[in-house]
């Protein structure tokens, strides 16, 4: 049986506890009982959302996160408590930022990160008219210039290394700007604080907070530290691990699924007037998301869902500064 992840869309729930059921009403008088061993998650919005202390008890006792919402945002997850972590891991991890490892690692999470840009424009060409195929060629050509001066140059900064990956992400949005239905509005990457107006960019930061949720918990649940990475800036305001980890699964996990979703429906009904996801929308977007992650991929001679990967991919980064491992490879494949 598949677990459920129980998404609360709307506001004004109620979730308690009967037995080993979780009780879920809203106001209008509706109700819904689930037993906690089919429940993986829970998502719901604050405004209006009530938990019993019973409700919450039986949830971290079964292993069941709760993420809770503000404005379409993440902002915190209830989860167990790590009861225990790996010293040697803690100090390797620390070790391995002034060493040639971090270097290593910074290096491969960039180049993974274009190849994965290329295979998403290689798979949506296929699709297109000749005259978009013609400039996605182009801009693949340039991701790739981009990509074989970072793997010959071997230039150890971390600046340098960002910039490039700067680089080669403005020839990646230049090309699905082509793409997208103009109707949409996309005219390059805009992130949260640019206050993006355009459906696109809008689902983009939503999905890529959820992927960051399950990122930090697989790397909460290696035993690593999510503040300690290689590639971004270490800061008290980021989980930098988190950040690094997550450069892989952006590509196969938000940006293809959600391009060919939003070429599929052509007209696009997504934002409110206040340019925020409508709840159907969302809604749509939460689906798409999840179900992904239920897809099973074979990555490193193991088959698996993409939720499983994303959960081996710290423990594959910890064999790697443990000395287990030759070297840490990032998630490669576009479905």
């Amino acid at each position: 049986m598949v677990a459920l992840k129980i998404i609360l869309t709307g506001h004004g729930y109620n979730i308690s506890k009967k037995g080993g059921l979780l009780v879920i009403a809203r106001a209008d008088g509706s109700k819904k009982e689930v037993s906690i061993g089919n429940v993986s998650m829970v998502l719901a919005n604050l405004k209006g959302l009530s938990i019993s202390g019973e409700a919450l008890r039986l949830m971290l006792k079964h292993g069941v996160p709760l993420i809770l919402l503000s404005k379409d945002k993440p902002v915190g997850k209830i989860q167990p408590m790590m009861l225990k972590t790996h010293v040697r891991l803690r100090k390797e991890q620390v070790k391995a930022q002034e060493d040639a490892r971090r270097f290593k690692i910074a290096s491969t999470i960039i180049l993974n990160k274009m190849l994965n840009q290329m295979k998403v424009l290689k798979r949506i060409s296929k699709t297109r008219p000749i005259s978009e195929q013609e400039v996605i060629d182009e801009k693949v050509q340039q991701i790739y210039s981009v990509y074989k001066d970072v793997s010959e140059s071997g230039i150890d900064a971390r600046s340098w290394l960002l910039s490039k990956e700067a680089e080669a992400s403005r020839h990646y949005w230049e090309a699905l700007a082509k793409i997208v239905p103009k109707e949409i509005g996309f005219t390059g990457r805009k992130k949260k604080y640019e206050n993006p107006e355009d459906p696109l960019n809008v689902s983009l930061n939503y999905l890529y907070t959820l992927l960051m949720y399950q990122v930090w918990y697989a790397v909460e649940l290696s035993g690593l530290d999510p503040f300690i990475g290689y590639l971004h800036e270490d800061s008290n305001r980021r989980p930098s691990l988190v950040m690094d980890l997550m450069e892989e699964f952006r590509q196969p996990i938000v940006d293809y699924p959600l391009i060919r979703f939003l070429l599929k429906r052509k007209i696009v009904e997504a934002l409110d007037d206040s340019r925020r996801l409508k709840d159907s929308f969302r809604k749509e977007l939460l689906q798409l998301f999840f179900n992904i992650l239920e897809k099973n991929v074979t990555f490193m001679n193991r088959a698996a869902p993409i939720k499983a990967q994303i959960r081996l991919q710290p423990i594959r980064l910890a064999r790697y500064l443990l000395n287990h491992a030759d070297r840490y490879i990032c998630f490669d494949v576009v479905m």
